[in-house]
């Protein structure tokens, strides 16, 4: 006679499944997924991926660029079709909706994360050419004859993005008035010169009743803050008489 199907509970089947954990049996993949959905009826289960091939290269696509450009979810789903058209992958498989971009990205842990600095800026092969040059030629002076100087923008009006509330609150407009501010000092930081602050207006209404040059800077001004040539080499021309150098003109 032909053997009867027989359905057990649930009760039952989760009765089967703490036999076999008691009794240390290996349990199967289904029997696992049998006690998560008995044990947590609202875990959801994650379906394999449709294509791994173009998971993977999509994912490597990530790694090779995210410290070269910009990356959005349109360049991803744009990247994610040539990727398919490459590896013929029928095109009713994958629909690369917004769906499906977002399992993507919470496979590979892959989010949006603001910029900081300005560090991917340089060119790293120019830097490693340049570096012995400069090598060679600050070891011809002595550290306290040897000078750096970098600017920097002071946004003086901006406010904190963070604040202390009782409820959600919208943002403002962020104020983009700034200075330029220059800072100068030798190699073992025994000078460091007064610092250069360039600004839009000639006669700032804090300075008022104030004699600028009594303070410790040197302040200039143009329309638009902004470090010019012409600023630059009078400043230059200030910082050789205070260290005591002539300028080559």
């Amino acid at each position: 006679m032909p053997k009867k199907n027989i359905s057990l509970s649930d009760i039952q089947k989760y009765e089967l499944c703490l036999y076999a954990r008691d009794n240390k049996k290996t349990r199967t993949h289904k029997e696992k997924r049998l006690t998560t959905e008995l044990a947590n009826p609202e875990v959801k289960r994650h379906k394999p991926v449709a294509v791994p091939e173009l998971e993977l290269a999509l994912k490597e696509f990530v790694l090779c660029y995210q410290h070269k450009t910009i990356l959005s979810d349109a360049i991803l789903i744009e990247k994610a079709k040539l990727l398919a058209n490459e590896l013929e992958v029928p095109q009713e498989t994958l629909q690369f909706s917004n769906g499906w971009l977002q399992k993507f990205k919470e496979r590979n842990s892959i989010r949006q994360v603001k910029l900081h600095g300005e560090a991917n800026s340089a060119d790293e092969n120019a830097i490693a050419e340049a570096l012995p040059l400069l090598q060679n030629k600050c070891a011809e002076y002595p550290p306290d004859r040897i000078y750096n100087m970098d600017e920097t923008g002071l946004f003086y009006r901006l406010e904190p993005d963070r604040t202390l509330a009782t409820k959600r609150l919208s943002g403002r407009k962020k104020s983009k008035e700034r200075l330029s501010v220059a800072l100068c000092a030798n190699a073992d930081g025994s000078h460091k010169l007064p610092p250069l602050i360039i600004g839009k207006y000639a006669n700032p209404r804090c300075f008022k009743n104030v004699n600028i040059g009594n303070l410790p800077m040197s302040y200039r001004n143009n329309a638009k803050a902004w470090m010019l040539a012409t600023i630059f080499q009078k400043w230059l021309q200030e910082f050789d008489y205070q260290v005591g150098i002539k300028h080559d003109k």
